[in-house]
């Protein structure tokens, strides 16, 4: 039953749940309706094959990215690369088969890229929003001029492409716009569409799921190409968002400052949209100063790189850490309750404390701050760091070599 437990469905609100379904249910229904419309050839199977072999590549290349950009994202709908091969196969493959596709593709991204990441039931509703969307485009276009299924003929067949493209995108948008609105109610309008402009990411997917689709009757090889394409564009999609941080801290491995707080923006939005909590602790190295002064700063350098190692080790595959500077490290911890809090700070206290660093007649010690969201007293990012900045204060006031949360986290 551990999976159904890691479902999350079951914490879900009921008006959102009931959403959840009813866009899963019509997913189901659209693609059975539409699993009779055309016969399905020996032809289709293989450009099925071809499809699914540029999609197992392009997830492989691109997945470290997708996660990046995942990261960092806010609270409004995600854009990611797959659009390019669901469109391709809506124009040149049997509804059957491109309901087909879209399975195989969200299955696999989920196993190699989100799982243990994204809860389940959200992977699931999103993959029936363009299950949606690809059954309607398909319909559409059994309307255009030309063979079916196949790229349609002429201009009037281009302009059937073009609102294929256009309803494709409206459903999908629109299914998961709405259950952001039904989960989070109170959200502003900016902080949904204050990256709408990713959107245009969607209508270049299409466009070149249009292009590849004509690669695919003409010669397939030459999908090669689009490959290639795609993971320099997604190389090149993530720059800009980030171009003024660099992501790793030289001498630990772990994030910056910069990029960590890029993170932790993101995080936090999606909490508040979210109504799920998130934590953050603060770390700063006790009597790291005389550490560096009496052995120097390599020693000091190899205490950095142990610690980190040891933050890493403590803490979990979807939270973030960073050097914040010094000898002080930050963490961010999406969806955490106040014990769980507790318990990883502890933790991570407990393994620093047990280091062993081949410095003699040094033993490494760690106070530890937190604070968690959401608090009658934390209303911003900001004040979730300031909060658990003023509780580290408090533990080394206490002492040092100790942990303090925030109330209510305390």
């Amino acid at each position: 039953m551990g999976w159904v437990r890691g479902f999350e469905v079951w914490t879900t609100p009921r008006h959102v749940l009931a959403y959840v379904l009813v866009v899963d249910a019509l997913a189901v229904l659209a693609t059975g309706a539409t699993a009779a419309l055309l016969p399905v050839t020996g032809t289709d199977w293989t450009r099925l094959g071809i499809l699914a072999a540029c999609v197992l590549a392009h997830v492989e290349l691109s997945r470290s990215i997708e996660r990046t950009r995942k990261l960092a994202s806010g609270a409004g709908p995600f854009v990611d690369g797959l659009t390019v091969w669901h469109f391709t196969a809506v124009l040149i493959l049997p509804a059957p088969l491109a309901t087909a596709l879209v399975v195989f593709t969200q299955t696999y991204v989920w196993l190699r890229v989100w799982r243990g990441r994204r809860p389940l039931y959200k992977w699931v509703f999103s993959a029936a929003t363009v299950l949606l969307a690809t059954q309607a485009s398909a319909v559409l276009l059994l309307a255009a001029p030309g063979p079916h299924p196949g790229l349609p003929s002429g201009w009037i067949g281009l302009a059937f492409v073009l609102a294929a493209a256009v309803l494709r995108w409206l459903i999908n948008y629109s299914l998961i716009l709405g259950a952001i609105l039904v989960s989070s109610p109170d959200l502003r309008a900016g902080q949904i569409v204050g990256e709408f402009g990713e959107q245009v990411l969607e209508a270049g997917a299409m466009g070149i799921g249009l292009a590849a689709a004509g690669l695919v009757e003409y010669d397939p090889r030459l999908l090669v190409g689009v490959v290639v394409g795609l993971y320099a564009l997604h190389r090149s999609v993530l720059l800009p968002q980030f171009r003024r941080a660099s992501r790793t801290d030289g001498k630990t491995g772990l994030y910056t400052p910069n990029w960590w707080h890029q993170i932790a923006e993101g995080a936090f939005t999606r909490a508040v949209a979210a109504r799920t909590s998130l934590g953050v602790l603060m770390l700063d190295l006790d009597h790291f100063k005389r550490l560096n002064d009496t052995h120097g700063h390599l020693a000091g350098d190899q205490v950095l790189r142990a610690v980190a190692d040891a933050i890493t080790d403590a803490v979990r595959s979807y939270d973030a850490a960073c050097r914040w500077g010094g000898e002080e490290f930050a963490i961010l911890l999406p969806d955490v309750g106040a014990a769980e809090l507790r318990e990883i700070a502890e933790r991570l206290r407990n393994q620093i404390r047990s280091l062993a660093v081949d410095i003699p007649d040094e033993q490494i010690t760690v106070s530890i701050g937190g604070a968690l969201y959401p608090s009658p007293a934390i209303a911003s990012l900001d004040d979730l760091q300031l909060a658990a900045d003023a509780a580290l204060y408090a533990a080394k006031a206490a002492g040092r070599d100790r942990v303090h949360l925030a109330p209510p986290a305390n």
